[in-house]
This record gives structure tokens, C-alpha cells and sequence, in this order.
């Protein structure tokens, strides 16, 4: 799985994350979450570097940003990109055992990551 697919998935995870299971496998499951979103983490720690990296701070006080250089979008935009696309070795989570009630809907984006 992509990383730009977990971006997508991380929404279903909290929200299965945040439901009343049986305690071993709550921790099976909050131990899965974590190596799911742990190269996620990793992701925003990179994508800040990279705007550091190619932007400029303007603002003053509350109203402060970094904001891309127009003559660094390109690389900007490829090395988010590259980042993006890394792919992410997770195998997937049995999530029958978990016991929960959940709606197709919500799981949709991320069958990739259940069996």
C-alpha cells in the first residue's frame, strides 16, 4: 500500500480505533494502527523538512507561514511526490475478530489494509 493511501484510510483506523473491542484484541489492533501510521508520522516530519528546505517564512506573529518559492514548486512538488509513493509492507489485519460494527462505507478506502 501507497502512502498516499494511508493518508486516505487514516480516518477509518481512528474511527475502528475508537470503538469498544475485546482488550487483546484492542491491543492487537492498536499495535497494527501504529505501524500503519507510523511511516505517516514520518511523512509529515519530511513534508515540513521540504518546506523549509524550498519555502520562505512570511507573516508576522499568528499570521506567519512558510509559503513555496514559485522558482522551487517543481522540486517541491516531486519530492512530495517520491514521498507519496513510497510503499508501505503492511500486512493485513483480521478484522473479524475485532467484534465491531462498521458500515461498508466507512471501510471502503481501506480494504487493502483488512482481511
Amino acid at each position: 500500500m501507497k502512502l498516499n493511501e494511508i493518508i486516505n484510510v487514516r480516518p477509518a483506523l481512528e474511527k475502528i480505533a475508537g470503538m469498544e473491542m475485546d482488550g487483546a484484541q484492542a491491543l492487537k489492533f492498536a499495535k497494527f494502527t501504529k505501524d500503519v501510521l507510523m511511516p505517516l508520522q514520518d511523512f509529515e516530519v519530511k513534508r515540513a523538512e521540504l518546506f523549509r528546505k524550498f519555502g520562505a517564512e512570511e507573516g508576522e506573529g499568528d499570521q506567519r507561514n512558510i509559503k513555496i518559492l514559485p522558482e522551487n514548486e517543481k522540486k517541491f512538488n516531486a519530492a512530495i511526490k517520491r514521498a507519496l509513493d513510497k510503499e508501505i509492507k503492511v500486512g493485513p489485519f483480521d478484522i473479524t475478530k475485532l467484534g465491531i460494527k462498521i458500515s461498508p462505507a466507512e471501510l471502503v478506502n481501506a480494504l487493502g489494509l483488512f482481511k
